[in-house]
């Protein structure tokens, strides 16, 4: 009986010892990384090597005196009716930290990308899809390590499996409108559709600048001032036009009409110098462009011709517009160019004519017998 507590006196100081021996070479473990990462620091530019190891320093420490106890555990005599439960414990706990040692690494290298190389590009897809990934990365991973752990436990996992698959498309079907949005939000970010702060048009009519592309919604702030919040899935089947694209700078017409007496030669002259001039002063116009002039067709009472000028963007055609007309009014005004009322004039045949005057004349005369007064006044 001495001999047995003696034993079991040594197999203890002997597992203690062995989870001393792992405890310190975890802490020197740790010492090492850190050295490591001070090493690989000064030799590289980029940083992802450093938050790699930096990420892994705590599971390896955690690792290293898991293993320690493990092996000490096993070399107690006591233990020896439940060493099968302590390998499943060991088991399931390496799993769990692998799984979160490979979630560590993962959000290591978005964190790297977010920092060093999403600023470098020119699209806001990157900015958009890190933080989401961030979410949902961890929710594959745990699920795979669940599965391992309950295999390990000799549990079947085919009715969970299947149980997942119905219940995941009764979750599907609930939410489908949601999904469908957060789908197309998908599509619209990554395929660069649309771009945060372009004026675009919808082909259902909506129009304004882009506020924010969310993963479900997109908000666009109407020139009235209005805010429009449209479901990603309409904006993915929508036809848009962006107005930001392939530039900024915009084509746009103005209508205007001369009479019939006008020497068109002087009115295209006119026309296309107050349009140089109000590009070449005006701060909305394009510099580059020279203004266009067509006369188009002849109206009932003027002849109809365009004036294509080009702004800086779409709300500057609004005010160049309006610049354009008050300065063509004034110049056709100083040049006697008329634009002509809309007028007709009636022809009659076979004396038709002469018998309208007649008629008047008759009911002209009828009208001052049966009013006297007015007769009177009108010849005075």
């Amino acid at each position: 009986m001495p001999f047995s507590t003696e034993a079991e006196m040594i197999s203890w100081a002997i597992s203690a010892s062995i989870v001393a021996g792992f405890v310190a070479l975890a802490f020197l473990s740790r010492l090492i990384l850190s050295l490591t990462i001070r090493v690989i620091a000064h030799r590289t530019k980029t940083t992802l090597d450093d938050l790699i190891i930096k990420s892994l320093t705590a599971p390896v420490f955690i690792i290293i005196i898991a293993a320690g106890i493990w092996i000490a555990l096993s070399r107690v005599i006591e233990l020896d009716p439940y060493q099968a439960t302590i390998h499943q414990v060991f088991v399931i706990l390496y799993i769990t930290i692998a799984a979160i040692a490979l979630i560590r690494i993962i959000h290591a290298v978005l964190n790297w990308y977010s920092v060093e190389m999403a600023g470098r590009t020119k699209s806001e897809v990157d900015d958009r899809l890190i933080p989401v990934l961030r979410r949902i990365v961890d929710i594959p991973i745990y699920g795979i390590a669940l599965m391992i752990i309950l295999d390990e436990l000799h549990i079947n996992i085919s009715p969970i499996l299947a149980g997942l698959g119905i219940g995941g498309l009764a979750v599907a079907l609930a939410l489908q409108p949601t999904l469908s949005n957060f789908l197309a939000g998908t599509y619209v970010i990554s395929d660069a559709v649309i771009h945060k702060g372009h004026y675009i048009m919808l082909d259902s009519g909506q129009e304004g600048t882009v506020e924010d592309i969310g993963w479900r919604t997109t908000k666009i702030r109407h020139w009235q001032g209005n805010l429009i919040v449209l479901p990603n899935s309409k904006l993915a089947d929508a036809i848009v036009t962006d107005y930001e694209k392939p530039e900024a700078s915009m084509l746009f017409t103005v209508d205007c009409y001369v009479g019939y007496d006008s020497d068109l030669a002087k009115v295209e002259l006119i026309s296309l110098e107050i349009a140089r001039e109000l590009l070449r002063t005006n701060p909305l116009g394009s510099k580059d462009f020279e203004p266009v002039l067509r006369f188009n067709h002849f109206g009932d009472s003027n002849i109809e011709f365009t004036v294509i000028l080009k702004g800086i963007d779409r709300v500057a055609q609004f005010t160049l517009k309006h610049e354009f007309i008050k300065a063509l009014h004034k110049r056709f005004q100083e040049e006697k160019i008329e634009i002509q009322y809309p007028t007709r004039k009636l022809y009659f045949a076979n004396n038709v004519s002469g018998l309208f005057d007649e008629a008047l004349q008759k009911q002209s005369q009828t009208s001052n017998r049966q009013n006297p007064d007015n007769g009177e006044e009108s010849s005075g």
